[in-house]
Formats: C-alpha cells, sequence, structure tokens
C-alpha cells in the first residue's frame, strides 16, 4: 500500500526515501498519526446494493467494515489520462447518451449496464410446441444407425455453385409457401400418381412422404372444383404477386429447355377410356417458363448435374458431334456449348436498307458483309454476328481491355491500322461518317492514354502507334517540307481547332473584371471537356509528354516506336506556341532526345538507333523553333551539332544515304529558321557555303477542302493525295515561282507610289486591271499578311492613278447612259437618279479622304501590321516567331466596304424591342456614311466584279443600316442622294431576280427580324420619306415571304397612311406585286379589311393600293374549284361588297 500511496506532510514531516526501512517507514507513520495533520487520501465506504446493503451515506461505523468497499480517491488527480500524443482527442459519438454526475453512486451505475448471464436467462419464454409434430427415428434392421462418411456428403456439394444454391432455395422456401401455385400447370390424370409441385422435403419424420400425397391430393380437389376462369384468374394474381425480373429469367429457362414429363396430348387414357377434361396449358401463355420450373421435380432441382436432366437430351443425329464414350465430361452434354462446333451459315447481306455494323480485319480493311474468308485467318469469334469475320469498333475497344496481353496488343494495332486508312481516305465512298470522329466521340484517347501507362513493351508500343496514327499525317508533313522552300514557307499557321468557344452562361451580365480569365476556366474544366474541344490539348492535360519521355529515356524501346514518338513530338509542337513551350519545358524530354538522336559522335550500328543522328530529332527542333525566336535560342545555343551536320558531306556521316540527306536538309532548314530571328549567323564562318534565304508562301489550311476525317478538336491540313491531283502544292506547280514574282513586282510598284515615280505607260496602260486584281486579293490575305493588306489599301485600292474611269470620260458615260434610259422608258425618274455621274465624280475627288477613313476604322490593326511588316521585309531582329496567328479567318471581311456603316451601326444603335432606340451619333460620322457611300457607289459602276463575292441580300441589309443607325441620318441630303443611287442600281432589271430576301443575309438568322426593325423605325421616325417608303416596300413584292406582307397589313396596318411612293419612284415593276394572285386566305382577309374600312387608300399608299385590289379582284372572281372554306370568305367578300357605299372603290 505505501509503494503506491503517496501522502503529503505538513511541518516536520517528510516524505519516504527509498532507502528508508521497513522500520523506519513504520515510524514516520506513527509520527504522521499523532500529529493528526489532514491526509491527501481519503477511504470512502459504500454498500454493496447486490448484496443488499443499504447506503447511509459516507463515514460508516466499523461494524459493516467487513461488508464494505473502499474507494480511494485522489486529489488533483485528473478523471481522463492525459494524453501522450499532440493529436486531437477522440470523440466517441456514445458518450452523450453516458451522461453522469458527480453524487452519482458508481455501483448503481454498474448495476444498471450489468449484464451477467442471470439478466439474459431470466428473460426466456418458452416456445409454443403443441402443434409441432413429433416424429420417431425410423426402424432400420440394422444394430445402429448407418455412419454418415464426410467423402459421401462432399461429393454431393463439391460440385455446386452459386446457381445450385439458389435452385435450393426456391425447393426448399418457395414450393412449400405457395400450393395454389399448382393451378400454373396443366392438371393430370389420375393415372399419374406423386405431386410434382410439393417436394415435402422441408418436413422431416418417416411420414413426410404421406404428407406430401396429401398435400397433393387437396391440391388436385381445388384444382378439379375450380373453373377455368377461376384457374387463369389465381394465375394472374400469383404472377402479379411474382417479381417481373424473376418470371423472364424462368420463362427464359423454359425456352431452352424441354419438359421431362409428357404434354398433356400424349397422357394415357384411364381404365375407363375417359380422360380428364384438359385444362388450358399455360406455358402457352404468359406463365409458360415460370410454370416450366414450378413445375419441376423435387429431385430435378437438386444440383447442377441434375439440373440439366430436365430437358431431355437431343438425338444424335442433331449434335455437331458425336461424343464417344472415351471422351473426358462428355457424359453429361450441353447442347449450347456444342452448338459452337456447328458449320456457320454463308454470310449474305440483309434484306434491309438500314446501314450494317463495319467489321474490319487485322489490316484495317474493311471486310464486305457478303465475303466469305476462312476460318484460319483469326477473323471469327463467338461477338455479335458469328458468321461474319471481322472485328467491330466496339469490340476492339473491348479487346484493349482484355487481361489477355495478346489481343490488347491486336486490337490496338488494328485500331492504328484503321485510323491511318481513315486518314488516306479509303472508307469515303464505303462508310457512313467519319471513322475518326467516332473513335474520339468514344473515348479513344483516353484508350490511347490509359494503354501507354501498360507495364507491358508491346502493349505500350501498340498504343504508341496508334497515337501516331491519330494525330500525325504524313502526307500533310510531306506538304508543309514541299512548301518550305517558298517565299514565306518557314512560316505557318498553328493546328488550331476553328470553333470557338461560346461564353459561360455565369459569366452573362458581369462586368469584365469578375469574369474568369481564359486560363481560369481552361484549369477549371475536366480532361474530357478539355479533349472533347481540342484533343491535343487534352493530351497535354492528361501528362502525355512525361510518359513520353519516360518511354524514350528508360524503356529505350524499338526504332520504329521512337521514330512514332518524335513524330508524335512534332505533331504538339506545331498544335500553337504554347504546346511547343509545354514540350521544351518538359524536364528531361529534350536532353534526351538530343543527347540519344543527335549526339555530337557516334558509331555506325544496326542493332539500335539510340545514339545515331536521326532526321526526325532535327525536324523536331526546327519546328519548335519555329514557334519563337526564345524557343530557338534555347535549341541552338550548342552550334556544335549543327556545323557537325552542315561542314559535312552526306556520305561522309557514316548513315545510310537517305538517312543522310534527309538529316542534313533538316539542319539546313533549322538554320534557315534561325537565320530568319537573325541568330546562328556564325555559322557562316564556319561552313565553306552559304545557305540562300528561304521562299515560300504561307501553306493556307482554309484553302484546301476539308476531308470527313478532319475533326473540329483535331484539325489538319487534308492534303491527302496531293501527289497524284493538280493544285498547288504538286510538284508540277508554278507558284512558288509566281508568288516570288508577284511578291518583287508588288514591292515594285509600292516603291513607284511611295516616291511619286510617275508609273511607267505600259503599267498605265493596264493600272485598271491591277486595281480589279488588288481588290479581289483583298479579302483573301489571311493572319500574318496584314502588312500585304495595309499597302493595297495605301497604294492601290484607293489610287486615282488605278481607277482610270475617273479621268477618263467615266462619269459622263453614266450621265449618257441614265439620259438614254429616261428617253426610252418615258417615265418621271427621281431625280436623284440623273445625278450618278455627278456622284462619281465627286467620289473620284473625295478618294484620298475614302482611304483615310477606311485606314481609321482598321486602325486596331497596326500592331498586327507591324508584326507582318517585320516578317515580310525580313527584320530578323525583331521577328519572335515564325508561328503565324490563330487561322480565324481572313483579315478583312468580304463585305469590307460597308466596314464603316455596319461599325457605326454597332456603335450607335441598342436593341429595344422590335426597333432600336437610338442615342447621339458619334463625331465624324455623317462624314464617314458619306464617304462609305461614294466609295459603295463607286464600286458597283465600274468594280462590280469586285462586290460579287457579296450577296445582293447582304447589301440591301447593310445598306439597311442608314435607316436604323440614326433617326435623321437619312434624311441628310449627300446621304439622301448617295442612297438614291444606290437604291437605283440595286433594283435595275438585271439585278432584281439575284436579289433574293428568303435566304438569311451573313451575320443574321433571318431577314424577317431585320425588316421587322425597318417597319418599327420607319413608323417612329420617317415622316413619309419617300425613299424609306422605297426601302420597305421593296421586299413586300409577290414572290418573298408572306410573313413580311402580314405583318404590314396586320401588325403595322398604321403605316399605309404614309407610305406614299409613287409607282415612277418606286421603279420596280408593278406586276413584280401583283403576279401571281394571292392564295393565302389570312392575308386576302387583311387586304379585304382594309380596303373596306378605308385603312389604305390611293391617295395615302399607291402601291400597296393597286397591288391589293388586284388580289382580292383576283379572289373573289376566280372561277377556279376551291375548298369549302375558300368559297365561303369569297361568298362573304361578295355580300360586303353589295353593300359598299365607296363608288371608287366599286369601279375597281
Amino acid at each position: 500500500m505505501f509503494n503506491f500511496l503517496f501522502v503529503s506532510f505538513t511541518g516536520m514531516l517528510r516524505r519516504p526515501k527509498p532507502t528508508d526501512s521497513e522500520a523506519d517507514l513504520l515510524r514516520e507513520q506513527e509520527h504522521f498519526l499523532t500529529s493528526g495533520a489532514p491526509s491527501a487520501a481519503s477511504v470512502v465506504r459504500r454498500p454493496d446494493k447486490r448484496r443488499g446493503e443499504a447506503g447511509e451515506g459516507e463515514g460508516l461505523s466499523g461494524e459493516n467494515e467487513g461488508s464494505q468497499r473502499d474507494v480511494v480517491t485522489i486529489e488533483d488527480l485528473p478523471d481522463q489520462l492525459p494524453s501522450l500524443t499532440p493529436a486531437p482527442p477522440k470523440k466517441s459519438r456514445f458518450k452523450a447518451s453516458r451522461v453522469t454526475f458527480e453524487d452519482e453512486d458508481a455501483g448503481e451505475r454498474l448495476d444498471r449496464h450489468d449484464t451477467h448471464i442471470s439478466a439474459v436467462l431470466s428473460r426466456i419464454v418458452e416456445r409454443d410446441t403443441s402443434s409441432t409434430p413429433i416424429s420417431l427415428p425410423a426402424f432400420t434392421g440394422m444394430a445402429f444407425p448407418k455412419v454418415l462418411h464426410r467423402s459421401e456428403t462432399s461429393n454431393q456439394v463439391k460440385n455446386l455453385h452459386i446457381f445450385s444454391s439458389t435452385n435450393t432455395f426456391w425447393k426448399i422456401f418457395f414450393l412449400p409457401s405457395i400450393p395454389s401455385s399448382s393451378s400454373l400447370c396443366s392438371v393430370e390424370p389420375a393415372a399419374v400418381s406423386g405431386p410434382r409441385l410439393v417436394s415435402g422435403q422441408g418436413l422431416q419424420g418417416p411420414h413426410s412422404s404421406g404428407e406430401t400425397m396429401r398435400i397433393h391430393v387437396e391440391n388436385q380437389a381445388k384444382l378439379q372444383a375450380m373453373s377455368q376462369s377461376e384457374i387463369l384468374e389465381e394465375q394472374k394474381k400469383l404472377l402479379s404477386q411474382l417479381d417481373p425480373r424473376l418470371v423472364d429469367f424462368v420463362r427464359s429457362c423454359k425456352a431452352q429447355s424441354v419438359p421431362s414429363f409428357p404434354s398433356p396430348s400424349k397422357h394415357p387414357k384411364d381404365k375407363s377410356g375417359t380422360e380428364d377434361p384438359p385444362v388450358q396449358d399455360v406455358s402457352r401463355e404468359s406463365g409458360s417458363c415460370s410454370a416450366a420450373v414450378l413445375c419441376q421435380k423435387p429431385q430435378e432441382v437438386e444440383m447442377e448435374g441434375e439440373e440439366e436432366e430436365l430437358s431431355a437430351p437431343p438425338p444424335a443425329e442433331d449434335l455437331p458431334v458425336k461424343p464417344q464414350k472415351e471422351w473426358v465430361h462428355m457424359d453429361k452434354l450441353e447442347p449450347e456449348k456444342l452448338e459452337w462446333l456447328r458449320d456457320l451459315p454463308e454470310p449474305r447481306r440483309k434484306g434491309t436498307k438500314k446501314a450494317m455494323q463495319a467489321r474490319f480485319d487485322f489490316a484495317g480493311t474493311l471486310i464486305p458483309p457478303t465475303e466469305d474468308l476462312p476460318m484460319h485467318l483469326g477473323l471469327h469469334h463467338h461477338g455479335e454476328e458469328p458468321e461474319r469475320a471481322g472485328y467491330s469498333l466496339q469490340e476492339l475497344f473491348l479487346l484493349s481491355r482484355s487481361q489477355v496481353i495478346q489481343q490488347r496488343t491486336l486490337s490496338l494495332s488494328t485500331l492504328a491500322n484503321i485510323l491511318s486508312k481513315a486518314r488516306a481516305g479509303e472508307y469515303m465512298s464505303v462508310l457512313k461518317g467519319s471513322v475518326t470522329s467516332t473513335l474520339l466521340d468514344a473515348g479513344l484517347l483516353f484508350l490511347l492514354r490509359f494503354a501507354l501507362d501498360d507495364s507491358v513493351e508491346g502493349v505500350m508500343s501498340a498504343a504508341v502507334h496508334a497515337l501516331k496514327a491519330l494525330l500525325v499525317c504524313a502526307e500533310d508533313e510531306e506538304c508543309l517540307d514541299c512548301t518550305f522552300s517558298w517565299f514565306r514557307g518557314l512560316a505557318s499557321f498553328p493546328l488550331l481547332p476553328s470553333a470557338q468557344e461560346e461564353e459561360d452562361e455565369e459569366d452573362e451580365g458581369l462586368d469584365e473584371s469578375m469574369k474568369e480569365t481564359a486560363k481560369e476556366k481552361e484549369e477549371r474544366k475536366s480532361d474530357h471537356e478539355v479533349a472533347r474541344q481540342d484533343a491535343v490539348k487534352g493530351l497535354l492535360k492528361m501528362k502525355l509528354l512525361p510518359r513520353l519521355r519516360y518511354i524514350l529515356e528508360v524503356v529505350r524501346p524499338s526504332p520504329r516506336v521512337v521514330q512514332d514518338v518524335l513524330e508524335i513530338l512534332t505533331r504538339i509542337a506545331r498544335h500553337s506556341s504554347s504546346s511547343a513551350t509545354q514540350v521544351l519545358d518538359c524536364p528531361r524530354l529534350m536532353e534526351t532526345v538530343m543527347s540519344e538522336f543527335l549526339p555530337t559522335s557516334w558509331s555506325p550500328s544496326s542493332q539500335s538507333i539510340y545514339g545515331l543522328p536521326l532526321s526526325s530529332a532535327m525536324k523536331l527542333l526546327r519546328v519548335l523553333a519555329t514557334s519563337g525566336r526564345h524557343a530557338c535560342a534555347r535549341l541552338v545555343k550548342s552550334i556544335s551539332r549543327l556545323s557537325h551536320l552542315l561542314s559535312a558531306e552526306p556520305n561522309e556521316l557514316l548513315l545510310e544515304p537517305t538517312e543522310s540527306l534527309r538529316i542534313t536538309t533538316e539542319a539546313y532548314r533549322l538554320w534557315a529558321v534561325a537565320a530568319g530571328y537573325g541568330q546562328a549567323c556564325k555559322l557562316y564562318l564556319l561552313i565553306f557555303f552559304f545557305h540562300t534565304r528561304s521562299s515560300s508562301v504561307v501553306c493556307n489550311a482554309q484553302a484546301i477542302t476539308l476531308g470527313p476525317e478532319i475533326t473540329n478538336n483535331l484539325p489538319g491540313l487534308a492534303c491527302t493525295g496531293w501527289r497524284n491531283r493538280p493544285g498547288l502544292v504538286a510538284p508540277s506547280s508554278p507558284f512558288p515561282l509566281l508568288t516570288g514574282l508577284g511578291c518583287f513586282y508588288f514591292v515594285v510598284v509600292c516603291w513607284f507610289y511611295t516616291f511619286s515615280v510617275p508609273l511607267d505607260l505600259e503599267i498605265a496602260r493596264h493600272a485598271s486591271l491591277y486595281h480589279q486584281v488588288a481588290l479581289v486579293v483583298l479579302p483573301w490575305l489571311l493572319p500574318g499578311s496584314e502588312y500585304l493588306a495595309h499597302e493595297l489599301l495605301s497604294t492601290i485600292v484607293f489610287s486615282k492613278d488605278f481607277i482610270s474611269e475617273g479621268h477618263s470620260g467615266g462619269p459622263e458615260a453614266v450621265e449618257l447612259g441614265e439620259l438614254k434610259l429616261h428617253e426610252e422608258t418615258q417615265k418621271d425618274t427621281s431625280p436623284s437618279l440623273q445625278t450618278v455621274g455627278t456622284l462619281l465624280r465627286e467620289a473620284c475627288v473625295q478618294l484620298p479622304s475614302i482611304r483615310g477613313c477606311f485606314l481609321t476604322h482598321l486602325a486596331h490593326l497596326e500592331s498586327s501590321v507591324i508584326v507582318s511588316r517585320d516578317a515580310l521585309l525580313g527584320h530578323n531582329p525583331w521577328i519572335k516567331s515564325h508561328l503565324l496567328p490563330e487561322l480565324t479567318g481572313p483579315i478583312l471581311p468580304s463585305d469590307w466596304p460597308f466596314l464603316p456603316l455596319v461599325s457605326l451601326y454597332e456603335q450607335a444603335g441598342v436593341s429595344d424591342g422590335g426597333g432600336l432606340a437610338v442615342e447621339e451619333l458619334p463625331q465624324r460620322a455623317l462624314q464617314a456614311v458619306t464617304h462609305c457611300l461614294q466609295w459603295l457607289l463607286l464600286l458597283e459602276v465600274w468594280r462590280e466584279e469586285a462586290l460579287k463575292v457579296v450577296l445582293p441580300v447582304a447589301k440591301f441589309a447593310r445598306l439597311s443600316c442608314v435607316f436604323l443607325c440614326s433617326s435623321d441620318l437619312f434624311l441628310e441630303r449627300p446621304v439622301q442622294r448617295l442612297t438614291w443611287g444606290l437604291f437605283r442600281l440595286l433594283t435595275r432589271s438585271t439585278k432584281l431576280d439575284s436579289l433574293d430576301l428568303n435566304v438569311p443575309p451573313p451575320g443574321l438568322a433571318s431577314f424577317q427580324d431585320l425588316y421587322s426593325a425597318l417597319v418599327s423605325q420607319y413608323e417612329a421616325v420617317s415622316f413619309g420619306d419617300r425613299l424609306f417608303g422605297c426601302w420597305v416596300l421593296l421586299p413586300l413584292q409577290r414572290r418573298y415571304s408572306i410573313t413580311m406582307r402580314l405583318a404590314v397589313f396586320g401588325e403595322h396596318v398604321g403605316m399605309l397612311r404614309s407610305l406614299g411612293v409613287t409607282l415612277e419612284q418606286l421603279s420596280i415593276p408593278i406586276e413584280r406585286f401583283t403576279s401571281p394572285p394571292e392564295d393565302s386566305l389570312p392575308l386576302l382577309r387583311l387586304y379585304f379589311r382594309s380596303l373596306i374600312t378605308g385603312t389604305l387608300k390611293r391617295c395615302w399608299c399607291p402601291v400597296l393600293y393597286v397591288a391589293a385590289l388586284s388580289h382580292v379582284n383576283s379572289f373573289i372572281f376566280s372561277q377556279d374549284a376551291a375548298a369549302q372554306e375558300v368559297e365561303t370568305a369569297r361568298h362573304s367578300m361578295l355580300r360586303k361588297i353589295y353593300y359598299l357605299t365607296d363608288e371608287v372603290l366599286l369601279s375597281f
């Protein structure tokens, strides 16, 4: 006790020491007791309530000491042990239910939670066994019961599987519980003894068979007492209570097996010669399969082997093979498995017009559905359509995730062959849709990325080859290599997807500062979303580059795989400058490529390509260098690699002759790229000859018709078969020479014009031709040629020297033509139509101002113009990258002459319902619109061919901005005169037929939306202006959509009072409004109502008055047979005309 209990002393008392003897301890204890000092520990005696002792509080008398427990308490001792680790304390979910109090008796708490065996035994309730039958053991002739050996039980159970246990469950629990289910089976004749439904196996004892027979007799008696309708009703009730999936499963089992018992039609007759009345065999009804299972004998459901005995074995002649007795495990036949040994039927085309599933062989060749291939090719399998040879894309995807290595390798190799043939265009005429697009939508990128992580080198190699077939087009690379020697051939567009991403709904209505940046949106997207929009970005997000580095550095695969990896890296570098930067920044990737495949010294070896220079590695460096000057500086900082390859002859490189020539060519191309940045110029001092400057034109990806295998998220150049077809890139094409000469000639002309040198007489003679060519070329220039566009606009397009008509009698000739037209037609035309010549003369004088107006609207391209100028003129130190800007379309739109007018409309007009609420116009807006209309008039008269790329409906829509961008701009005199002239040119008899307003203009969903805005603007601000009225009347011609005429006579009928344009001012034949007769009954009713009510009068709206009157007369007095509704409307109009009081209207 004294070893564990520490007592504190006060005064002279001291603590015990380890050296104290027992006598010293007893003496100190006596001293402590006589001093009367309080002890640190106190004894609390509490009654033992389990022994029936009553509690009297603390400090009980000594007479009960023997029956009390001692409770030792120590002051300042915590209730819980301190934690030995800094971890947070554990919380128990049961602690809240174990609330304790300081004054609570620990014994009571222990008794309350005590679970002694006595507490369990005290709650035993005896089960009522009065109704349980008592069975005695069966009497046998043996002295002792038969011993059950373990071998006998194990043999019965070891062949069971999970389905056998299920059958046992059915046998023991399901069958005895529903005796009424015997109604599902046909009633047996009296001659057949023994139940088929009730097994009685759940019963025990010697009389179990008798009890089973009693139940069977009772069931039969119930069935015989029931009518056929009652049996069917009970059958439906039983089937409604069962699980439908269970019923379907039982039916499927019935469909594959034949019952062992004879059918009711073959039951033997009884001795009296009568038969039991047959009950409808429900096996032919909805419960056929369930009845087949439920009617099986209990012995037939015992085990798997016995379960197979349910169906009678098929005849030997029906089997594909005749089993022999000496064959192992053929004592129990499985006909469904033996069917695979039967010869397959010959493949034939299905008798349907639906497309059939495509199947391929291992080489990627499409197998026709009618072709019968031999079995030894390994193209037949146990999948869908086993009679057809080949594998579908779905089956190849399934095999690629197989556990068998050979199957994974074979499937990936087959997919690679399919992709290669798809890029070559071999499936275009025989397959519907795109193979590449289908595979990408099915998740091919993720499949190949997972396969790259395979630990088996063969599977990994097949995945690399498939990825190369997906990303790399060999003919595109050859095409780019051939155009490298062209003018600016080292510059190329990034192979980015052309589809533009729409703005997120989350960013709508937010300030620009609150919107997410493109980088933040990209990081928030999942791998699947990124890969769906851009395949290369998706692969980079899935950490493709570190895996390729691991393959090259650690796996060190075969030469073919190394070449595939280098080509994949080249394609990634062509994607964009950011992708090329990621290739350069990948740890140890470029170091591995340069040390292993671009060594400074090597020896010929036929074992491996590691340690030998490769042309594909040098090409990778060249493409990476094209992405930017900083990337090029990082790659060529070691000049020794280039100098070794450039200073030696190809036959001195100790390589194959073809490979030597390729790597030398790629080394010169890399040097040309570096020299384009003003780098690696010291190499000139180390070699003996000078490398000429590269000259080429930019390869335009949009100039080639895209094939069906080019997808949005994986763009390409679509150069398939470029060597075998005529084109700009063909070896026999003169395009490289022509572009070089054309650029030289362009520089010469610009030089003459810049320094005010008079044009040569020969050039001046064809100045009009040069001007037309410049106008045609201008909308075809792509990003990267901004400087050429700027020079064309500054020097040629708006130059009076190249518009010879302006100073050689052109305006006068136009005036004479208008005068002749006036004399022939003898019509009072609009005054503005006789002043077109004057307008042209004024436009020629204003050409410098017109040029300044257009250059001002293109000022946002200034930075691009400077970059393009440095690249075109060879300012190498300022060239940042030979990779051109993203190809989003031409620099200037095809309708660029309308640019000032459209820009003003976008600045001044804001959508407000159907019309436009116009704010204050910007400064110099009138001057900009005037210059724009002058330039359009000049082009429409003298350069009509240049505007052919703009549809007439697009011209009409763009010119409509004159009325929509302001409430009074169209009332200004210069705008009125110029717009009248353009309207006259657009409505010439030779131009009206080509003006198709049923086609939606570019940039608009439909022309009807634009016309609705025009009509609303006319009602608001037109003040009956004749020019605006002509603009509104033109779309109301009979051949255009009826929607616009319904809008005018329905929603905007009030505008008919101010639409006073005469037939002469409109300059459009009235027959285009009246012919053919109107056949729309709702519009005819609107015509008739406006005429009868006086809403439409001749003095208010002459054109539409004549048109409406003509259509109503044609309808009322038509003699053609019509429907009853039409005849009723016709008679109704006649009755109303009878009561008409307007004599003028009646006269018509």
